[in-house]
């Protein structure tokens, strides 16, 4: 008889919860606008923080610097900034503009090299936070940022833009552009699919069928490759697209009826709509009717979730959400130390983790000394789909009464919360407990 029979384990109850987790690189977000030219203070500024939020979005003006590089001075205040927000342990979606008043052709500068040179200034102190920054929104030109009505949106002038934006910010963080018709100008056919840098930030989400012209009219069969397709094929494409990049932005309501009315009307139909989009973060303040939407919609579906309202359903599956359905432990073949480990999770939320994790399995070693294993070479998260479950085979070392399993996000140690109800006793509430094994 195995010394594993002996001392067998007992697989924990896991049970799902519905709670509210914090977690980064997902949910919703407030913006905090910033004028570069001004007297920037952060007193006081904590108190604009919701609790809740791992994400923030700076907006930050640089309107009056359009004919001329950042001084000194607007670099300081740039790294003030991100300090705050960093040590407030919120990731940084970044939309550095020439205009907050939809007059982008009189805000913007003259030619390329001066916004390129921009790009270069504000890259530089990016990487100096890369840790923190999550994604870096638009290419500084657009109403708003939003790359339309902008001289600087051909092809040609798109290409240059991105090919400076992205050479400086390899490596340091995500970029967003406004529309999936970008992603094909910047893209060879194939490559578009395949790349993880550059994602989509879409201020208009279900505010029409087209998200107010986020999608085109046209079939990809009426029209070419790089111009923007009818609603039906924009969506497909961005589904495969934003498996491995993020989704976010803000969702609006209608000005008048529409065919997206039916899916307004059932939360069941909205889970589904943003499921099929990956969705990983949403504005918390705008637009206000189509938040006070989801208030009055209830989740009627079986599970932790049934009764909750709209908004909350939504937030809790904004990006990723981790829940480990099974345990399994056996000793490995022919050895008498090594234990094998099966592992469920099932990803709930609409999209997926795009960052690496540290997962760690903790428990006692046979003298009783605390053992924390790290078993991220086996359990990769980002593996996990939206909507789908993966089993991960793991190796430990003989371990011995409560096993807790737990994970980080590797590059800031932030916990990263399983959506599981806590039966461990005296640990830290972002480990779950997997069971025991019985001496």
């Amino acid at each position: 008889m195995s010394r594993l029979k002996k001392s067998k384990f007992k697989a924990a109850k896991l049970i799902e919860i519905a709670d509210e987790l914090r977690n980064p690189e997902r949910g919703w977000y407030q913006i905090h606008t910033f004028v570069l030219s001004d007297d920037i203070t952060m007193v006081d500024r904590e108190y604009t923080l919701n609790n809740m939020d791992t994400i923030a979005l700076l907006l930050i003006d640089i309107s009056d610097y359009k004919n001329a590089p950042l001084d000194d001075e607007a670099i300081d205040k740039l790294r003030m900034i991100f300090s705050f927000f960093r040590d407030y342990r919120l990731g940084m979606i970044v939309r550095v503009v020439y205009d907050t008043n939809g007059r982008c052709m009189e805000n913007e500068p003259s030619n390329e090299e001066q916004i390129i040179e921009h790009m270069t200034q504000v890259s530089r102190v990016l990487k100096e936070f890369e840790s923190d920054i999550y994604i870096c929104q638009g290419m500084l030109i657009g109403n708003w940022g939003e790359m339309h009505s902008s001289k600087f949106l051909s092809p040609s002038r798109l290409k240059r833009l991105s090919n400076a934006f992205r050479e400086e910010l390899k490596d340091t963080t995500f970029i967003a552009v406004r529309r999936p018709s970008y992603i094909r100008i910047l893209f060879p056919q194939g490559e578009d699919l395949r790349q993880k840098e550059v994602g989509l930030f879409d201020d208009a989400i279900m505010a029409s069928p087209t998200h107010l012209g986020t999608f085109g009219d046209l079939s990809s069969k009426e029209t070419i490759r790089e111009h923007s397709w009818k609603p039906n094929e924009e969506i497909e494409y961005v589904s495969r697209l934003c498996d491995n990049v993020p989704y976010g932005g803000e969702a609006l309501w209608p000005n008048e009826p529409d065919s997206l009315d039916n899916v307004r009307a059932s939360l069941k139909e909205i889970d589904k709509y943003f499921a099929v989009l990956h969705i990983s973060y949403l504005n918390r303040i705008h637009d206000a009717r189509f938040l006070d939407h989801l208030h009055s919609l209830t989740w009627k579906e079986k599970g932790p979730f049934r009764g909750l309202d709209g908004y909350e359903y939504v937030g809790r599956h904004l990006g990723y959400r981790f829940v480990v359905r099974k345990a399994v432990c056996s000793l490995l073949p022919n050895e008498d130390s090594i234990l094998k480990w099966e592992i469920e999770i099932e990803n709930v939320g609409f999209a997926r983790s795009y960052f690496e994790s540290s997962v760690y399995i903790e428990a006692d070693d046979e003298f009783g000394e605390r053992k924390k294993i790290d078993v991220s070479e086996w359990i990769d998260l980002t593996k996990i789909a939206s909507r789908s479950k993966h089993k991960f085979t793991c190796m430990t070392e003989k371990l011995y009464g409560d096993v807790y399993l737990s994970a980080t996000k590797a590059s800031t140690k932030e916990s990263v919360f399983f959506a599981n109800k806590e039966l461990g006793k005296n640990v830290d509430d972002s480990y779950i407990y997997l069971g025991y094994f019985k001496k």
